[in-house]
């Protein structure tokens, strides 16, 4: 879809007379081809029915629009339509739309359905119904047929007095007359003949067109003009006219008249002022075939290139063809004397506040072709002009008078801000730093002054003379000649675009990437407003509030307007969302793309009306008329519900089979010049009653439904503007047989009946395994404690010589502390074995085991059941004689070492000779108490003493180890 302004002066051919406040050049023009989605370029029909669709009758079938999309309607869609080429449409006095084919398919869409009429001969031209139901259908060839009610019908042809046979439009006058318009001239109707209009006034030859007006008079379309008459005579509409072929008239509420012609594109005729649009200047194609005002104001005109609307817009684009320098435009002044200066990549503009005319300011000098980025006006009246290489101009008269640049001691010719500050500094932001300019001296702030970046793209001075600089990375505040940089960290903000003082003057508000930033002047955090609070977008590169307290942000995705009063009690938690009107391409912008990054982005001139720089020229937004485009939402149309990819009729839906079904809603607000402001939300009665947010999207789509009556409500509105419209559907889904209340009532009895018996042998099962379980658990507690048993043993045993190990004599000699307290003896004997060092050394580690199993054979021998004999460690063995005097001990002790002595190594250690070196200590009688400490190191001095006195031989403690 191409949009384009007609408001150029080259656009515009305006013939001599009076001009009414609206023109044709405060129209917004737009265009669909068919590269938008027409099904053919040429419109030969348009209607509006109440639900808000457009219908366009097309050569290829009929389309139906909604202000998103075109639908098309062919012959295979619609019984008795006949042909896909269809000329006539017409919308009847009781909403029904009428359409007719070239084959003289009549078809009638009504309550959401298409039903047909038998077809009539040749080519359908025109339709008409009455009031009463009569329809009256103009033929090709064939005359003009009227079908009754009743569907009899009859005909009125050449014979029964029709200048021709040949039809091209039909009128029913306020006085109920019907009007016939022929290739042979201008007729009026009676269902039994016609009569041919005699009067004066018209010029003979083909009538194209006919408008009946409330007054009962008629405009006429001929080859010579369009005419305004009644019964007795007409007169030319325009005299300017009369040079071409009428082929479409229409007139407004207003007294507007529009005329389509052959090959001249559209007239509009206000009193004696002819506006000429044609296809130079926003017209897909010259010839106008169809003109329909719908029910939201706007012009619709069907061409033989495409589609044309045209409506007032609240905003008004300026581009080069309006005779600006260069369409990207970076920033616009309103200076004070009411002047607008417009900054762009091809110099200065300044628009006159007189005549509105746009002249190129220093056409013809190097100023001319400067690329200028921001924009200022000092005391004196003079421009300041910032520019991208050029540093900072100062513009007197359209004259550069003084300059400032990197010659002078900027730190850059990139020069994105100006500010004149009231004390007469000047200050000017660069891509590296801030500069401020006095009578003397020019001063640098950068980085190392505390700038948080230095490129700069915001100037601003507060109430109490402080200047703010926004830059590519936060904000500083210059007071005094100190820097401040508040912490801006918990916004998330770092491009800083624009300033603005807050209503109470206690705050500035700051327009960032992040959205807006309230930061007070006496300090503390900055409060943001965002998406979250309703704002439509969050890089927001100008902030201006007008007059009447609005407040209007630009950005990327257009110029949003809220309430400044809003945005405030969003700031301090004590209102609710704020609703924002966004404005865009569709209301006359030539792109929605605002530009910032330098200043000012946006300015409001004397007469309240908003500026903004764009990507394609200037916008001009007049308040007032952005005030007046609300307007009422049609009803939400279900267009299609479909439930497992099958089509059903929504008004129908009725119940649905059992299952899981995947149910698909399209639905719309058929709005057409609202619709992509439009947000739906939806909720389903039955399942849950919380709202569902859609956003802009028109498509619902529900799965695993239970069983149920639902009721699908779908709402619609367009934020910032009052009103909801809504709309719903029932349908049901039958239960499975299973699912049935009965079934599910019997299917728990028996459940009940079943959980019982269930039940009864769960416990009878759970017995026998509880007998099972606990014979099992005995035997394995049973292995468990042998295995445990033999583990012990191993753990006390000593795997060489199979005798008790270390631990194992600890614990005996701990476990006879009761006997020794009782009074019960207690006996160490410890056993060195002489000569086992030779036997490693000279036969190996085998011969030694082999040896030490032998004495230990021997200790065993000589130890009682009640005693305990062990492997002490190494080549070193004990026996704890219990009940044992030292007498005793002795004579075991001798008794060991003699059958050591007697053993015979020769099988494992030929040659050698082997002894034992045996120390014996014991508790003695009457203790009350044995300490182990003393009992142990008595018998080892007892056995060092053997070693020493010989080897081979049995020492005894000299003291009793008794400790009192």
């Amino acid at each position: 879809m191409s949009r384009l302004r007609a408001c150029t002066a080259a656009a515009l051919l305006v013939l001599c007379g009076t001009a009414s406040a609206h023109s044709l050049g405060d129209d917004f023009v737009e265009a669909w081809t068919t590269r938008d989605g027409l099904p053919h370029s040429t419109i030969n029909g348009i209607g509006q029915t109440s639900d808000g669709y457009l219908w366009l009758a097309t050569w290829e079938g009929i389309a139906r629009y909604d202000g998103h999309e075109f639908r098309l309607y062919r012959r295979t869609d619609i019984a008795g339509l006949g042909d896909d080429s269809v000329r006539a449409l017409h919308v009847g006095p009781r909403g029904d739309l009428w359409a007719g084919s070239a084959r003289g398919g009549i078809v009638r869409w009504h309550a959401g359905h298409w039903d047909s009429r038998p077809p009539v001969g040749g080519l359908v031209t025109d339709l008409l119904e009455e009031r009463g139901g009569r329809l009256w259908v103009a033929t090709g060839r064939s005359g003009v047929v009227h079908i009754e009610r009743d569907g009899t019908r009859g005909s009125v042809r050449a014979a029964q007095g029709l200048p021709s046979d040949t039809v091209n439009a039909l009128a029913r006058d306020a006085r109920g007359t019907i009007w016939v318009a022929t290739s042979q001239g201008l007729a009026t109707l009676t269902t039994r003949s016609a009569q041919k209009y005699s009067g004066a006034g018209l010029p003979a030859g083909p009538v194209f067109s006919l408008f009946a007006m409330p007054d009962g008079r008629l405009l006429v379309g001929t080859e010579h003009g369009a005419y305004v008459g009644d019964a007795r005579s007409f007169q030319p509409l325009h005299p300017a006219l009369t040079t071409q072929t009428a082929t479409r008239v229409w007139r407004d509420a207003d007294g507007i008249v529009w005329v389509g012609t052959n090959n001249a594109g559209l007239a509009r005729v206000d009193g004696d002022r002819v506006e000429w649009l044609d296809a130079r200047h926003g017209l897909p194609n010259n010839r106008i075939l169809a003109v329909q005002r719908d029910s939201e104001g706007s012009l619709w005109v069907g061409t033989n290139g495409g589609l044309v609307r045209l409506r007032p817009a609240p905003i008004h684009t300026f581009t080069r063809q309006d005779g600006l320098a260069d369409d990207f435009v970076r920033s616009t002044l309103a200076a004070r004397d009411g002047s607008l200066w417009i900054g762009s990549g091809q110099g200065l503009d300044r628009v006159d506040p007189v005549s509105g005319n746009i002249s190129h300011v220093g056409f013809g000098t190097h100023l001319a072709d400067v690329s200028v980025l921001s924009l200022a006006q000092d005391r004196n009246g003079d421009i300041l002009a910032g520019t991208f290489h050029d540093g900072l101009l100062r513009i007197h008269d359209g004259t550069v008078v003084d300059s400032v640049s990197m010659a002078q001691g900027l730190p850059s010719n990139e020069v994105r801000a100006v500010l004149a500050a009231r004390d007469g500094r000047l200050w000017i932001g660069t891509k590296q730093g801030v500069v401020v300019r006095d009578a003397t001296r020019l001063l640098a702030y950068g980085a190392k002054e505390g700038l948080p970046a230095e490129f700069v793209q915001a100037l601003y001075e507060d109430a109490n003379g402080a200047i703010w600089v926004g830059t590519s990375s936060g904000i500083a505040i210059i007071r005094d000649g100190r820097v401040v940089a508040p912490d801006l960290t918990a916004t998330d903000a770092q491009y800083v675009y624009s300033f603005l003082s807050s209503a109470d003057g206690r705050a500035v508000w700051a327009a960032t990437d992040r959205g807006l930033l309230r930061v007070p002047l006496a300090g503390g955090a900055a409060m943001r407003i965002d998406r979250s609070n309703g704002l439509p977008f969050e890089k927001i590169f100008a902030a201006i509030v007008d007059r009447a307290g609005r407040l209007w942000l630009t950005g990327n995705d257009g110029i949003a307007r809220l309430r400044m009063a809003d945005v405030e009690a969003a700031a301090a938690g004590t209102g609710r969302r704020v609703d924002a009107h966004l404005f865009g391409r569709a209301d006359g912008m030539a792109s929605a793309q605002a530009n910032g990054g330098s200043m000012p982005a946006a300015a409001l001139d004397s007469s309240d009306r908003l500026w903004v720089a764009t990507a394609i020229g200037v916008a001009r937004v007049d308040p007032s008329a952005a005030a007046r485009t609300a307007t009422r939402l049609p009803p939400v149309a279900i267009e299609r519900f479909e439930v497992d990819g099958r089509e059903f009729d929504p008004s129908a839906v009725g119940e649905l089979p059992p299952g899981d079904h995947r149910i698909v809603v399209r639905f719309v607000a058929p709005t057409l010049l609202n619709a992509q402001r439009v947000r739906y939300r939806y909720r389903l009665d039955g399942m849950s009653r919380a709202w569902v947010d859609l956003a802009d999207s028109r498509e619902v789509q529900l799965t695993h439904l239970d069983p149920h009556a639902f009721r699908l409500r779908l709402q619609a509105s367009v934020p910032g503007q009052p009103g909801m419209v809504e709309t719903d559907v029932d349908f049901r889904i039958q239960p499975y047989w299973w699912q049935r209340p009965a079934v599910w009532l019997a299917g728990f009895v028996l459940a009940i009946i079943l959980l019982a018996a269930a039940y009864a042998g769960r416990i009878r099962q759970l017995r026998r395994t509880e007998r099972r379980l606990r014979a099992l658990v005995d035997d394995r507690t049973e292995a468990l404690q042998v295995q445990t048993r033999i583990a012990e043993r191993l753990a006390r045993t000593d795997t060489l010589t199979r005798l008790a190990n270390r631990r194992a004599l600890d614990l005996a000699l701990d476990d006879q502390l009761v006997d020794i307290a009782q009074g019960q003896p207690i006996c160490l004997v410890l056993v060195d074995v002489d000569g086992f060092k030779p036997i490693n050394d000279l036969h190996g580690h085998a011969a030694g085991d082999l040896a030490l199993r032998a004495v230990a054979d021997v200790i065993r021998a000589h130890a009682r059941e009640q005693d305990v004999a062990s492997r002490w460690g190494g080549d070193e063995f004990a026996l704890l004689l219990v009940g044992c005097t030292l007498e005793h001990a002795i004579a075991v002790a001798e008794r060991i070492r003699v059958a050591v002595a007697a053993l015979d190594p020769a099988t494992f250690a030929p040659g050698l000779s082997i002894s034992a070196s045996i120390g014996v200590a014991c508790s003695g009688t009457g203790s009350r108490q044995l300490s182990l400490r003393s009992l142990v190191p008595r018998a080892d001095e007892a056995l060092y003493r053997a070693k020493r006195d010989g080897r081979n031989r049995v020492r005894a403690a000299l003291e009793p180890d008794l400790v009192v």
